[in-house]
């Protein structure tokens, strides 16, 4: 049998603790031929704190772990008897379903990404569309008020046309430098 990634639900919060005794009981039971690999992807997020741009890392999917495994029986009920699991990600409570080969190649994607710039072209997360108004919050056309022209989603970066003596001059930003004009 073939090993494939499946998706183990746990408590949100609990993630890593869970990850830790599933590798334990595992480990204890014999059967670590038969898991290779548990991921919990994080995201690397850039914000800007009091005047400052932090990068921190979030839970991408709270509550999941993605475990590379055979789906074998006593795996299985070795994972489920982990306490703050509840089960597997699928329709039939007994069998869990396997991600597909793309799932899983996105999900590795981002767990592996060494940059927050490597991880933000695998996870797009853009709050804005053309045509919004925003206002820059940094840099030199900072507190000016502009629309979004442009939206690079790979490389997080917003084309915003802003007027500057009375013509609209197009200024490249990054999406944590600007801000819903409200």
């Amino acid at each position: 049998m073939t090993k494939r990634w499946y998706v183990v639900k746990a408590v949100s919060g609990r993630e890593d603790k869970c990850r830790e005794q599933i590798e334990y009981k595992i480990r204890q039971a014999g059967l670590q031929d038969h898991l290779d690999q548990l991921l919990i992807p994080v995201e690397h997020v850039t914000e800007v704190k009091r005047g400052k741009r932090v990068t921190s890392k979030h839970k991408l999917y709270p509550g999941y772990i993605y475990a590379l495994m055979q789906a074998e029986q006593a795996v299985l009920d070795t994972i489920r008897s982990v306490d703050g699991v509840t089960g597997f990600l699928g329709a039939d409570p007994s069998l869990p379903d396997a991600l597909t080969t793309e799932e899983a190649d996105r999900i590795i994607k981002i767990s592996t990404a060494a940059t927050p710039d490597e991880q933000r072209a695998a996870i797009v997360q853009i709050p804005y569309e053309l045509g919004d108004k925003v206002k820059v919050r940094e840099g030199t056309f900072a507190g000016m008020d502009g629309v979004i022209d442009d939206i690079n989603a790979p490389k997080g970066i917003l084309r915003v046309l802003i007027t500057v003596f009375g013509r609209q001059t197009p200024i490249e930003l990054e999406v944590w430098q600007v801000e819903e004009l409200s």
